[in-house]
C-alpha cells in the first residue's frame, strides 16, 4: 500500500486531472493520457535532477563515467567497443546495458531528487563532486542486483 499512499499525494506533480460528466450527470475522473517511458525519458529525467542540483555539463559526463565504471567495471569508450555499440548511441549497445543504464538512472533520480536544495558546495567543481559521489553510490547498489555480479 506504500505506493498508493505516495501515489495519491504525488500524483499533480506526474499528471493533470480532467473530469467530464456521465450520463447521470455526475462528475467522473478520466484517466489522464500517459505515455509509454523509454531510455531516452529516463536519461532525460537524469540530466534533469543533476542540473536541479547545481550541476554541470562536466557534473553529467562523469557521472556517466563514473556510473559506467561501477555498473560495468569498465570505461565508457571501452563499454561501447567491447559490444559493438556506437559511441554517444545507447540504442547500440546490448539491452542488458540499456537496462542496466535505465534502472541505475531512474534510482539516481530518486536519490538527486532527495537532495535537491541541499548538495552545497564552495565551487562548481565541489558541486559537481557531490553529484558525482551520489551517482557513484546508487551505482554501486545497482550493481548488486545486475546478473554478472
Amino acid at each position: 500500500m506504500d505506493f498508493f499512499n505516495w501515489w495519491e499525494n504525488e500524483k499533480a506533480e506526474y499528471e493533470e486531472s480532467a473530469s467530464q460528466l456521465d450520463v447521470l450527470g455526475q462528475s467522473q475522473e478520466l484517466v489522464p493520457p500517459r505515455k509509454r517511458i523509454d531510455s531516452a525519458v529516463v536519461l532525460r529525467r537524469f540530466t534533469k535532477t543533476i542540473k536541479d542540483n547545481g550541476g554541470d555539463q562536466a557534473a553529467y559526463r562523469d557521472s556517466i563515467i563514473a556510473e559506467t565504471r561501477e555498473l560495468f567495471d569498465c570505461e565508457v569508450d571501452e563499454l561501447y567497443q567491447q559490444t559493438g555499440g556506437k559511441p554517444g548511441r545507447r540504442d547500440t549497445l546490448p539491452q542488458p546495458a540499456q537496462e542496466a543504464y535505465m534502472v541505475n538512472e531512474s534510482l539516481s533520480a530518486n536519490e538527486l531528487e532527495r537532495h535537491i536544495g541541499t548538495i552545497g558546495g564552495e565551487s562548481q567543481e565541489e558541486v559537481n563532486a557531490r553529484i558525482v559521489g551520489v551517482v557513484r553510490e546508487q551505482s554501486k547498489q545497482t550493481r548488486k542486483w545486475l546478473p554478472w555480479n
